[in-house]
């Protein structure tokens, strides 16, 4: 047989053997590629279904308008652009931990405290003598609107000659925010390690209720 017909049977075995293992270097290459994708895609609300354990999130959100409303009234939009980092349960659950991130905007904190008190007790108290809380109404995802007393953290970011604001907070609250006043879009990059927990509900507000005074004869 010819040397360059040897040669070229030799070339087309070869050929017809490697072909079998590029498709399944590829097929592989793809399938591990969805996973990467369906993975990424679940962790975006895989925490919300966590009913215990922690909740370890990285991830870049963009900001949307605020909106709040009282339920069966028309939705209105505060003068606030927001970021849910970890949003208030359908379950009541609270979150511990800590949040570090870098934001476009300098950015505030918002933490979330959930009241679990009806509005009738609320009422009772003596505004007058103890002051009011400012509460809003939220609607957050997967659990409608919630009565929420916000506290509120703005970092000394400082004078950085990058342009970026950078902070990291311990945290304890029913859900956990980021948020510029105005129409001021921003984007941020962050993690979040968070321990979730079922609150006992303390309330006391003895001293603080409107109560008629009684009136003592001697």
């Amino acid at each position: 047989m010819p040397r360059l017909s040897v040669v070229f049977l030799a070339f087309a075995i070869i050929t017809l053997l490697t072909i079998p293992m590029l498709s399944a270097i590829t097929i592989n290459a793809q399938t591990e590629n969805t996973s990467s994708v369906t993975a990424a895609a679940n962790s975006i609300t895989r925490h919300d279904n966590n009913t215990s354990g922690t909740i370890l999130l990285r991830g870049i959100i963009s900001s949307e308008p605020g909106v709040s409303s009282e339920p069966g009234h028309v939705l209105q939009h505060l003068n606030v652009q927001r970021a849910i980092i970890l949003p208030h349960r359908q379950d009541g659950k609270d979150y511990t931990g800590i949040l570090t991130f870098s934001a476009s905007k300098p950015v505030e904190i918002v933490l979330g405290h959930r009241i679990e008190i009806d509005k009738k007790t609320l009422l009772t108290v003596d505004t007058k003598r103890f002051g009011s809380l400012f509460l809003i109404s939220p609607k957050h995802p997967h659990a409608g609107y919630v009565v929420s007393a916000p506290s509120v953290i703005k970092p000394e970011y400082g004078n950085f000659l990058a342009p970026y604001y950078s902070a990291s907070i311990p945290f304890a609250a029913s859900s956990v925010l980021l948020r510029t006043l105005g129409e001021v879009p921003f984007i941020a990059a962050y993690e979040v390690n968070a321990q979730l927990g079922q609150p006992r509900i303390v309330n006391n507000l003895t001293t603080a209720e409107n109560l008629p005074t009684t009136n003592h004869t001697k």
